[in-house]
């Protein structure tokens, strides 16, 4: 999409690598390549006598001219040099310098020493960035571009943030706003965003299902862990709570949020700066020098040879990627130590032995998310991935435990779109939405201003409870389709009676939902009673006895006896009192032998009701705020 004067753009700043997206001719967001055909560019600099080293090209300088490379400087914009911890301060690459009370670095440029900011380093980076988009874009001007925050630390400092746009357009960017990177890829996805309305009868039961979001992951059938389905399980297309997992080079940020037909409550959000792929990294480099070692009886202390470290990062980080995509990898570097060359392989088995207490760590952080959010696992629908090591999977397995695969609503682990991409995606479809605005609009002036300005998410007026619709289910039988029909669907009934949530609790106001309720043709000559409740949120655990154990099985006594199962079902239970009862005549229902119930919850909290069978009498009902 572009503005009058040109194109937008996504830009995913990120702490070790960057990424820019731009809408494509057929209405996609592309990650952009640069000149090399790279996509994922080193947020990293290098001088070498006279000449500038931009991204990946600058990583080989690490080898022999470290001092010289400025990398790991995003998260010094807007900070003094009294804020940043010892840890941040060491380095291999170039030092870091007080100058004036700012974070700087000093280099050798040109035979002559420098010291640049930065705020300088920023810049010239950005620069380059926004190079690499023109090239791309064949001189089509760039109208604007949407930036991801680095970091969830990033976003809560509103100097950082300033600073952060006072360098991309110092750079040459117009920057319509800076988003946190959790909304970014949420947006990417488009989670839980309605679809355009069929073009066929809006009073049609397939018109309505038409319109509801599927799975992300639908189109290719790949899930990317978890659940095996890729279909959305009825009543959860508009609304689902969604754990955002974000694996950085040197971060991992988790955000819990309410998506509600494509608007994004956070719930709860953490971030640890240090944990991140490079610690897997540090465990290849570890298990390569071993070898190493092993293979020539050659000693590798890498802490005395700096330049044999920089060369086995370098590549382990190579092998580490290609582990995402394939069962194994080879990781080679000449002249390693000693003249001496080195040569070995590693698989996915082997990379998730050395990567399990990373892995650990993250699934402890995804707890403590869950438990800041005061949610359990088997209330969150899915969990969708970002950043680099996101992807690997064994990651993915280890997580997936915490989480069920199976039920009336398993979780689904959702990685469809690169997760090193989703970010930079995600800021460019957002910046197509806003430029679709027109520039007087207040709505414009508004989302712009939030989107720049705002350190924290604005105050979004909520639900505090579920709102539903309480269906009595016979014993042995269906109400209306639902209960009975398999034994998670039952773990939901509660005293005969099956609350089928229309309003889930954290759903902003005001919102509207639509649904079509069918009937039993023994009820069409009459009438049928729909009853709305609020209810309370509830876990139940179940114990499933193994299954019987093959009497060949039982040959071999060292076998371990099954465990049992747990499984915790999350439901709602109804209170007792009913916010409103309205009973709808279904004498004329038609073919469809539906009801059509349509809901408004309003800003002031109350609730409007209309539902109607066919062309017969519309009733109403108001519950109050």
């Amino acid at each position: 999409m572009t503005e009058s004067a040109g194109a937008v753009i996504g830009l995913n700043l990120g702490l070790s690598y960057s990424s820019i997206a731009s809408i494509n001719p057929h209405g996609r967001a592309d990650v952009i390549a640069n000149e090399d055909g790279e996509r994922q560019i080193a947020t990293r600099i290098a001088f070498n006598e006279d000449q500038v080293y931009i991204g990946n090209q600058a990583t080989p300088q690490l080898v022999r001219n470290a001092p010289n490379v400025i990398d790991r400087f995003v998260g010094f914009l807007g900070r003094d040099f009294s804020s940043l911890s010892a840890q941040e301060k060491t380095r291999s690459s170039a030092p870091v310098i007080d100058h004036n009370g700012q974070p700087a670095f000093r280099v050798q440029i040109a035979g002559s020493e420098q010291t640049l900011t930065a705020h300088d380093v920023a810049v010239r980076y950005l620069r380059s960035l926004h190079q690499t988009a023109r090239d791309f874009l064949s001189g089509v001007p760039i109208a604007g571009a949407i930036i991801a925050l680095p970091s969830q630390s990033f976003g809560q400092n509103p100097k950082q943030i300033q600073a952060l746009k006072d360098a991309a357009t110092e750079a040459g960017f117009i920057v319509l706003g800076l988003i946190p990177a959790a909304a970014a890829t949420l947006v990417a996805y488009n989670l839980t965003s309605p679809l355009p309305a069929s073009a066929s009868s809006s009073t049609s039961a397939s018109s309505f299902r038409e319109q509801l979001p599927t799975h992300p992951d639908a189109a290719d059938g790949t899930a990317g862990g978890g659940s095996t389905s890729t279909a959305y399980t009825q009543g959860t297309e508009l609304d689902r709570t969604v754990l955002v997992l974000d694996v950085g080079g040197t971060s991992t940020s988790l955000t819990v949020v309410a998506a509600r037909a494509g608007l994004y409550v956070p719930l709860a959000s953490l971030s640890d700066d240090n944990l991140g792929g490079q610690k897997i990294d540090d465990a290849l480099v570890a298990y390569f020098a071993k070898e190493f070692t092993k293979k020539t009886k050659v000693p590798l202390d890498l802490a005395s040879n700096a330049r044999a470290a920089a060369k086995l990062r370098n590549e382990a980080e190579v092998t580490k990627r290609s582990l995402s995509a394939s069962n194994s990898a080879q990781c080679s570097v000449e002249s390693l130590a000693e003249g001496i060359d080195f040569s070995g392989s590693v698989n996915r088995m082997r990379l998730d032995l050395l990567a399990g207490d990373v892995y650990s760590k993250i699934q402890e952080r995804v707890k403590e998310v869950l438990a800041q959010a005061k949610l359990e696992p088997a209330q969150v629908e899915e969990v969708v991935l970002a950043g680099g090591s996101a992807r690997l999977s064994g990651l993915v397995d280890r997580l997936s435990y915490l989480f069920p695969e199976s039920g009336p609503s398993p979780t689904h682990f959702t990685a469809s779109i690169d997760s090193d991409q989703v970010i930079a995606r995600g800021c460019a479809v957002q910046a197509q939405a806003l430029v679709r605005l027109n520039a007087s609009a207040s709505e414009r002036k508004h989302a712009s201003s939030l989107l720049i300005q705002a350190a924290q998410p604005e105050k979004a007026k909520v639900l505090s409870r579920p709102v539903g619709l309480v269906v009595p289910v016979p014993a042995g039988g269906q109400a209306n389709g639902h209960g009975s029909g398999s034994a998670a669907e039952d773990r939901r009934i509660v005293d005969g009676k099956l609350f089928v949530t229309l309003f889930p609790a954290r759903t902003p106001l005001p919102a509207r939902r639509a649904f079509r309720l069918p009937i039993s043709t023994s009820s069409s000559a009459g009438k049928i009673v729909l009853s709305f409740a609020e209810g309370t949120e509830q876990i139940r655990t179940d114990t499933v006895a193994p299954p019987p154990r093959d009497p060949e099985d039982e040959e071999d006594e060292e076998d371990e006896e099954d465990e049992p199962e747990e499984i915790k079902t999350a439901f709602v239970k109804p209170d007792s009192d009913r916010l409103l009862e309205i009973a709808v005549p279904v004498a004329d229902a038609g073919k469809d032998k539906s009801v059509l119930v349509e809901l408004v919850a309003h800003a002031n909290g109350s609730i409007s009701v209309e539902a109607q069978a066919g062309s017969g009498e519309k009733v109403s009902g108001e519950i109050s705020a």
